[in-house]
């Protein structure tokens, strides 16, 4: 087999089941699916858990989670976070940047040296060093280190991080770049003008796990239909349309429906009988919420693949997405599993197509678990990864 006798090491700024995120999910999947089918796997990451901040939370050293061995590094405390705050705003505004305040930006985000150091002195332990995501100093700063053995994970999105002439650099001088999807890599191609022979679309596997609608509905008393929405609670994700959207389509329509939130963030969200937020929520109680959801809306318009998506097909709820997300649109088009909206007032038709015609939910839905079951099972995720590994090592 392909793979056998590799030693990979996957590099991911925080890592740890209780940490949410589309990235840091990814390179959990990945190196407990990997590690499951034969290969030696370490996990290289920071003691961070909260991205906001990036303080050291977790202890330095090795630890087993789920028969992966993880690697934990002290995070540097010296960032300017002014500057850091200041440059982000740029970003935030649309300011162009220069290329010397690109660097400082990453300059001054999240970075290890004891994690360098080790990539340095060790690096050539491994056969593969896989980055995940592009954004954080410790993949632009780890994976030049090594280059010539760096997989970039990137994750990529249409925004201005992507444009920057680091990003270029790192997606160029690397072994090879990993793709979540069809969209993702022609953005990089034909947008970011990226070139390198290692490209790959590999994507993200999924075991057919289900959730029981009942017990959450019980839990929770609820009985009314809802769209739920799973991930963090911030305006990177585009949260606060959804909710604006929501509370017009209520003043509108008056229906049972109701808003569910899954996740944690600093939004600050309306106080409502029908937005429910839950917080956190494990992961069984995650797939009961999507089993007993009428509607799953992604409304992000930056997403590589969107895991949220994939979940909730598994459960046979019928998506609603944002149609400037050429990745999650790709989806529903491909899978015939899903409607998306670029304004509220198709946001509002289709809401009430969905609730009006519960065929068409069952359908979608259904569409929608044969399609993840079809193309993003592990197994077929784990063919593409090893027919990778050719052309890389």
């Amino acid at each position: 087999m392909a793979g056998e006798g590799r030693k990979i090491a996957i590099v991911v700024p925080r890592y740890g089941e209780e940490i949410l995120g589309g990235a840091e999910t990814l390179a959990r999947g990945l190196a407990e699916n990997l590690v499951d089918r034969g290969l030696e796997v370490d996990v290289l990451t920071t003691c961070a858990r909260d991205h906001y901040t990036w303080q050291n939370y977790y202890r330095p050293g090795s630890e087993i989670i789920n028969h992966v061995n993880v690697r934990r590094f002290p995070v540097n405390q010296n960032r300017d976070l002014a500057r850091f705050l200041d440059l982000s705003r740029k970003i935030a505004t649309h300011q162009e940047l220069t290329t010397e305040e690109q660097y400082g930006w990453i300059d001054e985000g999240v970075h290890s040296a004891s994690l360098y150091d080790y990539i340095d002195r060790s690096g050539g332990l491994y056969d593969l060093l896989i980055f995940v995501p592009y954004l954080f100093g410790t993949t632009y700063y780890g994976s030049t280190l090594r280059p010539e053995k760096s997989i970039i994970w990137p994750c990529l999105h249409d925004e201005p991080y992507a444009y920057f002439e680091a990003t270029r650099t790192m997606l160029e001088e690397c072994r090879g770049i990993v793709f979540n999807s069809w969209p993702e890599m022609e953005f990089a191609k034909e947008r970011l003008r990226i070139v390198n022979d290692g490209m790959r679309i590999i994507g993200f596997g999924f075991h057919d796990l289900t959730g029981v609608g009942d017990r959450f509905r019980k839990k929770y008393r609820i009985r009314e239909r809802f769209i739920v929405y799973s991930g963090r609670l911030e305006a990177a994700k585009n949260l606060p349309l959804l909710v604006s959207y929501f509370t017009k389509y209520k003043e509108r329509n008056q229906n049972d429906l109701f808003l569910i939130l899954m996740g944690t963030g600093p939004e600050i969200l309306p106080q409502r009988r029908d937005i429910v937020q839950l917080g956190f929520t494990e992961e069984q109680e995650k797939l009961d919420a999507y089993a007993a959801a009428t509607i799953l809306c992604q409304p992000s318009v930056n997403e590589s693949f969107s895991i949220v998506l994939m979940e909730s097909w598994l459960n046979e709820v019928p998506a609603l997405v944002h149609d400037l997300c050429a990745v999650t649109k790709y989806h529903c088009q491909k899978s015939n599993g899903g409607l998306y909206f670029g304004n509220y007032e198709e946001f509002e038709e289709c809401v009430n197509l969905l609730l009006e015609r519960p065929d068409l939910r069952r359908q979608m839905g259904a569409n929608g678990r044969r399609y993840v079951l079809t193309n993003y099972n592990w197994d077929r995720i784990f063919g593409k990864f090893k027919a990778a590994l050719k052309v890389w090592c």
